[in-house]
């Protein structure tokens, strides 16, 4: 596989390393091909502590409380890293990681990831750089938990999804976007309190469902709606 193929973000681990620290772990991973849906890890596994690698795909960091409800905090696509907590401190997974669509993933054993951390300036730099954006988000993630409403947490969800699609455009079709389950657990929240957010933007134009995409006419004015839905 060679990286001049490839693009990847450039605030994600594949982005920052350099090509000779692609060399190196390209040559000790290996790939395949998960289909959506698919467990890459398990919360319950004990034994595996490798990492994995997103090199072209959406993977979702997915937790279940004791009544059962499935509550998910971070979503990794190109360039992103899985599992490398378990890896470093050989401790058990913390959540699951199910691939939200067809995603072509590398793993590389724990001990291997562990030596180039130890070895290689560059990796090791990534990896800091890594753990600080996880912090960060997570730290918002909390902040607004306690401070904004589940319907505000829901339209900023939203308006994040289609930021990340939209490129330069102001109008963006969302194609398979999380469904109001998936929805729920991300912002917190219930499916019926979802679903009724939902409807009020689509009265208001604002996000239409297109059979199973989710079509957004102006981000601009998707923008203005949540200013005006503010308390």
């Amino acid at each position: 596989m060679q990286r001049n193929d490839l693009t990847f973000p450039k605030t994600t681990f594949l982005g920052r390393i350099d090509d000779k620290s692609w060399e190196e772990l390209s040559s000790l991973w290996t790939v395949r091909t998960y289909p959506a849906r698919h467990f890459i890890i398990s919360a319950e596994d004990r034994e595996s502590d490798d990492v994995f690698f997103v090199i072209n795909g959406v993977v979702r960091a997915t937790i279940y409380t004791d009544a059962g409800r499935e509550v998910s905090f971070l979503s990794f696509s190109n360039g992103d890293s899985i599992g490398e907590f378990s890896a470093i401190d050989e401790a058990p997974r913390s959540s699951d990681a199910v691939a939200e669509k067809e995603s072509l993933i590398a793993r590389l054993p724990a001990e291997q990831f562990r030596n180039l951390v130890k070895t290689n300036p560059n990796v090791s730099y990534a990896l800091l750089m890594l753990m600080i954006g996880h912090l960060r988000r997570l730290s918002k993630r909390v902040v607004d938990f306690n401070a904004k409403t589940a319907d505000e947490r829901l339209r900023e969800e939203i308006l994040t999804l289609a930021l990340n699609h939209a490129g330069d455009a102001d109008e963006v079709l969302i194609e398979r976007p999380p469904t109001q389950s998936e929805l729920a657990s991300v912002v917190f929240s219930s499916r019926e309190s979802v679903a009724r957010e939902m409807g009020r933007m689509r009265n208001a134009g604002v996000a239409l469902r297109v059979k199973r995409s989710l079509h957004i006419p102006s981000i601009r004015k998707f923008e203005a709606y949540i200013e005006r839905s503010a308390p």
